[in-house]
């Protein structure tokens, strides 16, 4: 156990004593770049201590940390640990939870279920069979935990270890307390899983999925001698999707189960939010219907019959959210403590603002403002899952938002009556904030964009704070570095558009650079953010190369409010290259440009964005890298493309203004495409139908298949192997041109 020094101030970054170093696409790779972040950052549910693990040679190492005494304890070493690897092959520590006494944890590993003793380091299995026990999630009082296997609900006494299966209708196409894969890909945050304890601990809601409907597309592992196929069910824009139900079943007096009752599925055609919440009563159950079109929104009460086998009510609508283009998802309510009201996050005055609201759907403003709070980023793991802190003793409400800029989070309280307003921190950039229960604390992980992330406690008024990892020698900071330059500019339209330059380590205004243009460019996301996170190392590779690196957040991008977001309704690819093509138009004017040598790339929707803007502006881009790119929206999943595009049927001129594929025979410069054969989310089909196309148009370029990698490229070689390619692209056909 070790004192944690208050801090009065932040420490300075340390000069290095020796020259940096050139980075490398091996090193830009390595974990830890950024330095020993503690990570999994919780706190205790009475609010005393925030733990957390560090790093370490073994894996990873849980911390706690006391504010009360301002020390940091040291709660288990992973390495000691007899535990198998977590879902994901990561540490089986990242996935663990805390019990609700505080003392245990729970972890999933190896496909089973373990509790571990922090204070003894004692291993205790708790589910351990031959099939894969998923999801699993104490119940508030702590004596049963819920998992789903083989798609059906079960719980199991903590101290006896007795199962109980709470369901009995799962199969291949029925899922109970889980999410088909659009639902956890597109409206769980990539959270499988589909149910919630009552507070009371007699009862679990959950969402029950036929997928039955939803079509199969084959995922090839081209790698065996005879290959091996693995089906996904996965609809594409405009074909069916999984009907949904909610449902309760109850948990008996003596852990047995009650019968499974079920809402029907009327209208089958419409979506329910998988974040089920319960009212502190435990008579009631919200949930979040939405219409296929997501134009409209529907906050539901479900009332729940104490017996376990009483009938369930009828759900009622508390309040509707509308649109005239589509509805975001953004948090589900968060109720007071006596249940009758709660609170509420809406984009109904054009901004995501917080209103406290009744059962009779009558809501007050508690925030107001042309800025939004982005609860999504500062309360993703907030205590015990609440969206919003609310310390209801002092009736203050702590959330994030973009006030002070739209580049910037910063933490703020305010009362529910709104006044008494007033910002908690106060360093320049982004703050990622967990309030404790109590709201007596905080912890704020801090970076800018020339700052690796540090990481604090402090005092809800902010007269205290205690370091927990000042990170003064994050290897990033041993490597030569460009300077970034913020830019803001304007549309042809008028919108005004944030963008930064990256300039290369010794750069001379005199000279003239190429320059790779780096975009994402897609709905509900921001790039260009005051964070360490907004320049990526491979980023700063470029730059280190002799690149000029630019980003631009057009249209459509997070963090300025529904009618910059909504823009790109029904016409994805249009204005967001619109707006693209002005950061084009303002490097071309700047006299260290070579409007002759600029390079775009980007993945997912950044990969679709490369395409879009090679085959429907060409001569303005000279070389393009595309990752995992959508080549045309009919190929990409419903709940996604149909929220912005509407169906290919009712919105045919839309699908095919905005398709790469439909213009291939326009490309003009260099391209390199860069797809995992297993990729899940956007299928390889995408890149295949684009090369066909481009075979058929004689155009000459590259494609690189990954074997087995998905969306995201995890194993280290073919991410060195992705970045080597991009950047001997680069190198040839917009370094190299030149001497040419």
């Amino acid at each position: 156990m070790r004192a944690l020094l208050a801090l009065a101030g932040l420490a300075v970054l340390a000069t290095p004593a020796n020259p940096l170093e050139t980075l490398s696409v091996e090193r830009a790779n390595d974990p830890g770049l950024s330095g020993p972040i503690p990570t999994r950052l919780a706190w205790t549910g009475n609010g005393e201590r925030l733990t957390y693990l560090r790093p370490s040679p073994a894996g990873a190492d849980l911390y706690a940390f006391d504010p009360r005494r301002g020390e940091e304890e040291l709660l288990l070493r992973g390495g000691s640990l007899t535990l198998p690897a977590g879902p994901d092959g990561l540490d089986a520590l990242h996935h663990a939870t805390w019990m609700p006494d505080d003392r245990h944890l729970l972890v999933p590993a190896g496909g089973d279920v373990y509790i571990v003793d922090t204070r003894s380091g004692s291993v205790r299995p708790l589910v351990k069979t031959d099939a894969v026990e998923e999801f699993p999630t104490a119940s508030p009082d702590g004596k049963r935990v819920a998992f789903v296997r083989d798609n059906d609900l079960y719980s199991v006494d903590v101290k006896t270890g007795r199962q109980t299966r709470l369901t009995s209708t799962g199969s291949d196409t029925i899922l109970n307390g889980r999410l088909d894969w659009v639902y956890e890909e597109e409206l769980g945050n990539r959270d499988g899983r589909a149910f919630a304890w009552a507070p009371n601990s007699r009862a679990l809601a959950y969402l029950q999925l036929d997928q039955s409907p939803v079509a199969l597309f084959p995922i090839v592992d081209f790698l065996p001698v005879q290959n091996v196929v693995t089906w996904q069910r996965y609809p594409t824009a405009g074909m069916p999707n999984s009907v949904v139900r909610v449902g309760v079943v109850g948990i008996e007096g003596d852990g047995g189960a009650g019968p499974e009752r079920l809402v029907p599925a009327s209208p089958d055609d419409h979506y329910v939010a998988p974040q089920l919440v319960w009212t502190p009563s435990s008579r009631g159950v919200a949930f979040q219907q939405i219409n296929r079109r997501q134009d409209e929104l529907h906050l539901r009460l479900l009332p729940v019959p104490d017996k376990a086998h009483d009938p369930l009510g009828t759900p009622r609508t508390v309040l509707t959210e509308r649109s005239d283009t589509f509805v975001n998802l953004l948090l589900p309510p968060r109720f007071h403590r006596k249940g009758r009201r709660f609170l509420w996050l809406s984009e109904r005055s054009g901004f995501a603002h917080i209103y406290d609201c009744d059962l009779a759907g009558a809501c007050r403003a508690v925030t107001r403002g042309p800025w939004m709070v982005d609860a999504r980023v500062s309360f993703s793991a907030a205590a015990r899952g609440q969206p919003l802190a609310l310390d209801e003793r002092t009736g203050f409400v702590y959330y994030t938002a973009t006030r002070k800029d739209p580049r910037e989070r910063h933490l703020y309280r305010v009362r529910l009556d709104g006044t008494g307003h007033a910002r908690l921190t106060t360093e320049e950039g982004t703050h990622r904030v967990l309030v404790s229960p109590d709201g007596r604390h905080y912890a704020d992980t801090w970076s800018d964009a020339e700052t690796p992330p540090r990481v604090w406690v402090a005092s809800r008024d902010g007269t205290k704070r205690w370091s927990i990892e000042d990170n003064p020698a994050a290897p990033a900071l041993d490597f030569e570095r460009g300077t970034l330059e913020w830019v803001q500019l304007t549309s042809r339209d008028g919108a005004t558009l944030y963008g930064s330059l990256l300039k290369p380590p010794g750069f001379d205004p005199t000279k003239r650079y190429p320059v790779v243009v780096s975009v994402y460019g897609g709905p509900h996301v921001q790039t260009v953010t005051d964070s360490w996170e907004h320049v990526s190392p491979f980023e700063r590779l470029l730059s280190s190369r002799g690149f000029l690196v630019w980003q631009l957040d057009n249209r459509g991008s997070a963090g300025r409010g529904a009618a910059f977001e909504s823009a790109i309704h029904r016409r994805l690819g249009q204005l967001e290259l619109q707006d693209q093509l002005a950061g084009v138009e303002h490097l071309q004017g700047l006299p260290y440009v070579d409007a002759s040598r600029i390079g775009i790339t980007g993945s997912s929707y950044g990969g679709y964005m490369t395409l879009y803007a090679l085959t429907h502006a060409p001569g303005v881009f000279r070389s393009g890298v595309a990752g995992a790119p959508v080549t045309d929206w009919s190929f990409y999943d419903t709940i996604y493309t149909e929220r912005y595009m509407g169906t290919p049927e009712d919105n045919p001129e839309g699908y095919a203004n905005g398709s790469p594929l439909t213009r291939a025979a326009q490309l003009r410069a260099e391209l390199l495409i860069i797809h995992g054969s297993g990729d899940d989310n956007v299928h390889l089909a995408n890149s295949m139908a684009f090369a066909a196309k481009l075979i058929e148009a004689d155009r000459p370029h590259r494609l690189l298949v990954h074997p087995r990698q998905k969306h995201g490229m995890r194993p280290r070689a073919d991410r060195i192997a992705r970045d080597r390619a991009t950047l001997e692209h680069f190198e040839r056909t917009l370094k190299r041109a030149q001497a040419r």
